[in-house]
């Protein structure tokens, strides 16, 4: 018998508190997000209705399936983000409050190589640990239009803010991929944009949500 003693019952009860938290937390705001069924249904409505121009990136690709309907989106280069084989089994830091990733998204440089020969011909992928200048230089010059942000941890999430945030504007979007429902979820994603937000005096309204992937549209920055 689990009990909330036991792992898969801490982790249970965790999980509740979080889905109510969340809940009672977009409750309170206006415009709540709209519901999707499936993560690619976001996805593709993100990407269908999005009315900004420039660049479209994501960070933390790692098989690349959601890039890949982003790609099918646009005639443009779409650029993708990740360390893949540059770095060891794992996330280069601690995702508390979720299980155990220390040897996930591990990647040799065959698979890598593998990988970007599968991917769609508008797509460019950028290897290597988020560093700020990096992105910078591997980013067209121009406005972000649409950014996907799978970047699980806070300070990573941190790290691909600062990087691009020259380049934000109204109309911009970005999709979180871990940004609410899971215990720990105002440690990382979420509040990593509340912080970036609150310093550079961002306004933005909620667009999608579906399981932990929350998607919202920047529309005014005053700092």
């Amino acid at each position: 018998m689990e009990t909330r003693s036991s792992k898969t019952g801490v982790q249970q009860h965790a999980q509740l508190k979080a889905y109510t938290d969340w809940a009672e937390y977009h409750s309170q705001q206006d415009p709540m997000a709209v519901f999707y069924d499936t993560k690619e249904q976001h996805m593709a409505e993100v990407c269908r209705t999005l009315w900004a121009t420039g660049y479209v990136a994501q960070f933390g690709v790692d098989a690349g399936h959601t890039l890949r309907i982003m790609a099918s989106y646009f005639r443009k280069k779409v650029f993708g983000f990740d360390a893949w084989h540059t770095k060891g089994p794992g996330l280069p830091d601690r995702w508390t409050g979720n299980i155990d990733h220390s040897r996930a998204f591990t990647w040799t440089p065959q698979s890598f190589r593998e990988l970007k020969k599968s991917m769609p011909r508008n797509v460019k992928l950028v290897p290597g640990l988020f560093d700020k200048q990096k992105i910078q230089d591997a980013l067209p010059k121009g406005d972000a239009a649409l950014i996907s942000i799978d970047c699980d941890t806070g300070a990573s999430t941190t790290t691909v803010l600062e990087a691009v945030r020259p380049t934000l504007g109204p109309g911009t979007r970005i999709i979180f991929d871990e940004y609410a429902n899971y215990a720990g979820w105002r440690q990382h994603e979420f509040g990593a944009w509340q912080r970036f937000c609150e310093k550079y005096k961002i306004e933005y309204e909620y667009f999608g949500i579906c399981e932990m992937d929350v998607s919202i549209e920047i529309t005014d920055i005053k700092g």
